[in-house]
């Protein structure tokens, strides 16, 4: 669970890190903007998009070597190590014979720039979406109190148009006594929190998750009521504005469009007002991203 923005090359490569370090990657190669992770078979299919590389490694047995990803995360990482692993492909070459053709499609390792929008970070931001979508994690046994079960819920709510605005809410319930409490996960996140075997927190429940949800869900409507609205009315005076000038353009020119011609203009403009609707017609979007049994220890 993580409200990195990812903006600066440092913030990407601590998400990174933190994801291979937590799905059992190993780190192979580390210097300043630059890594390289010797992946596990799990982490290499969610990673790399080749499913036909995989069906026929398994169909037949193959033992490959674990794919080893080169990660820049800045230009100059990316100029350094290409020239780098250039010079260590040439030298570990040195005193081999080869022909020709080898000669001739010889190609020297690549790293590549992980950035906003690159394919990796895209594979990785949805593998790690995946992975943390339900965990159940506790404090460690042995601290004073006795173990209360809390559920957390992450929220991204959009209040979508032309323009999006995206807000995150992280909701958190006592499955104790029904407290609901907003920015839970800033509460807990600096806690040592371990895995945990969510049955044994449930078994401390005295609400269930049905009702659990049911104040998530109270608490998270307030919320989009009570945000400000004026979004909204700017998309509909847009909108409105789109509409007029789609209408004023149509009827402009259907007079001199043929009879028998009209009926598909007339179809053609209702299916552009249609299309505006839906890209500046507000909407507001829930979209849950992570929920969790959380153990807190109360004393």
């Amino acid at each position: 669970m993580t409200k990195t923005v990812l903006r600066t090359p440092a913030e990407r490569i601590k998400f990174c890190d933190g994801f291979f370090k937590a799905t059992g990657a190993t780190c192979v190669y580390d210097t300043e903007g630059y890594r390289e992770y010797s992946l596990p078979r799990d982490v290499d299919k969610e990673l790399t998009d080749r499913p036909y590389y995989w069906l026929w490694v398994e169909q037949t047995s193959q033992n490959v070597p674990p794919t080893v990803l080169r990660m820049a995360f800045t230009d100059e990482a990316l100029t350094r190590e290409n020239e780098r692993l250039r010079e260590q492909a040439l030298r570990q070459r040195e005193g081999q014979a080869f022909s020709e053709i080898e000669q001739m499609f010889f190609r020297p390792p690549t790293a590549e720039l992980v950035t906003l929008g690159s394919f990796r970070l895209d594979r990785i931001m949805s593998a790690a979406e995946s992975r943390g979508r339900f965990c159940a994690v506790s404090l460690p046994a042995g601290r004073t109190g006795r173990i209360v079960p809390w559920l957390l819920q992450n929220v991204v709510v959009s209040y979508r148009s032309d323009i999006v605005e995206q807000v995150w809410h992280s909701v958190g319930v006592c499955l104790e006594n029904g407290q609901v409490v907003e920015s839970f996960f800033d509460t807990v996140r600096h806690l040592p929190l371990q895995p945990t075997d969510p049955t044994g927190l449930l078994s401390l429940a005295k609400l269930n998750l049905s009702e659990a949800w049911n104040r998530i869900t109270g608490l998270l409507q307030r919320l989009v009521s009570n945000h400000p609205d004026e979004w909204a009315k700017s998309a509909w005076e847009r909108l409105a504005k789109e509409e007029r000038q789609l209408h004023t353009y149509y009827m402009s020119i259907l007079p001199d469009i043929p009879p028998d011609e009209q009926a598909a203009v007339e179809a053609e403009m209702k299916a552009k007002i249609c299309q505006v609707r839906d890209r500046v017609a507000p909407k507001v979007e829930i979209d849950m991203k992570q929920t969790a049994l959380v153990g807190l220890v109360t004393h």
